[in-house]
């Protein structure tokens, strides 16, 4: 497919995403917080220059501008829409579920998008987002020693790859001896809607995975832009772990990941097996795994206009994530932390 189709198509699907985004959050009530307030940073990661928004969803408490000795902890949020579509205001309704629970700033990260930016500049731009926030913790009044990170499908898989190019980055500044020239927080915890991560797998091949998964209603024609709109030129490597988290090796997901993982998977998705999979492996590792399969329901159900079983079962599943969530901000240590003292 030529690069004019894939802009052509892309466009195409974001009209109509914004159409469906606008149904769910405004035409399904309550409707959800707005922004507090934006911010527009530079991309300081990788080699494509730019900028982007981050929208700051915040609680009645918090006063920018002002001096206050009080920190909030802070969810960076990944927002999903296949690398191509979509922006950071799709989870309003996530952000205002926790803010109804935990006192905390939530911060919704609107990286560049395929096909204009492909692979890895998204990825490159949540990692841009975190430094950014741990540089300017005082300003913003965060505690960036509990910073938490959650995702929706593309972003689940942001959600894993930004830690790991986190990872990658500061191990080549510590190489550099140039360390001390940057603010650094703690990651906490992970909260992965349907994430993507396994990239080695075909659209195909994932569907397969899955006899519950039902097929996408869309034209033969559109099918596969989005994945060819992210992997521009495709890379030669699909296990590469900024693609493919789930295959990475054991000691960089040990190393880059936070020992806290909330996974919210759903019963019809082609990425249901991966997820799983995933999770267990994790589980494996030591990690502390939370979250479950919620019935049902296909790829992206909370993010459709929301009525009747559709709106319990998000309810449930965001209610679940966010006590999963509560558990990563909890000061306390367990007991394996007072041991190692990690």
């Amino acid at each position: 497919m030529s690069r004019l189709n894939l802009y052509i198509k892309t466009y195409l699907f974001r009209i109509f995403a914004a159409i469906g985004r606008y149904c769910e959050l405004y035409l399904s009530p309550p409707s959800p917080q707005r922004p507090s307030f934006t911010v527009r940073i530079p991309s300081t990661i990788g080699s494509v220059p730019g900028s982007f928004k981050l929208l700051f969803y915040t609680p009645p408490s918090y006063k920018l501008g002002q001096q206050s000795s009080k920190k909030y902890p802070v969810l960076v949020n990944f927002h999903g829409g296949a690398y191509s579509v979509g922006n950071a205001a799709d989870d309003a309704r996530w952000a205002t579920t926790v803010l109804q629970k935990i006192e905390c700033v939530i911060v919704s990260v609107d990286y560049r998008l395929a096909p204009r930016y492909p692979f890895p500049t998204g990825i490159e731009d949540c990692v841009s987002a975190m430094l950014y926030l741990w540089a300017n913790a005082d300003s913003l009044h965060l505690d960036v020693s509990r910073t938490a990170l959650s995702g929706f499908s593309a972003g689940g898989n942001y959600s894993f790859t930004a830690p790991i190019r986190l990872h990658q980055e500061i191990a080549r500044l510590k190489a550099e001896d140039r360390l001390a020239e940057v603010e650094l927080g703690k990651l906490v915890g992970i909260v992965a809607f349907y994430p993507a991560v396994d990239w080695t797998r075909s659209r195909a091949e994932r569907a397969a995975s899955n006899p519950n998964t039902k097929p996408i209603g869309m034209p033969k024609s559109l099918v596969g832009v989005f994945d060819e709109s992210y992997l521009y030129p495709k890379p030669a490597d699909m296990r590469n772990p900024l693609l493919s988290p789930a295959l990475a090796d054991e000691a960089l997901l040990k190393e880059a990941l936070p020992r806290k993982v909330c996974f919210i998977t759903c019963w019809g998705d082609a990425l249901l097996g991966e997820g799983e999979a995933f999770r267990e492996r994790l589980r494996g590792m030591g990690s502390v795994i939370s979250g479950f399969t919620v019935p049902g329901v296909a790829h992206g159900w909370d993010k459709m206009p929301s009525w009747g079983n559709m709106t319990r079962e998000r309810d449930e599943a965001y209610r679940v994530a966010v006590e999963s969530l509560k558990d990563m901000y909890s000061p306390l240590m367990n007991y394996k932390d007072l041991l190692f003292g990690e």
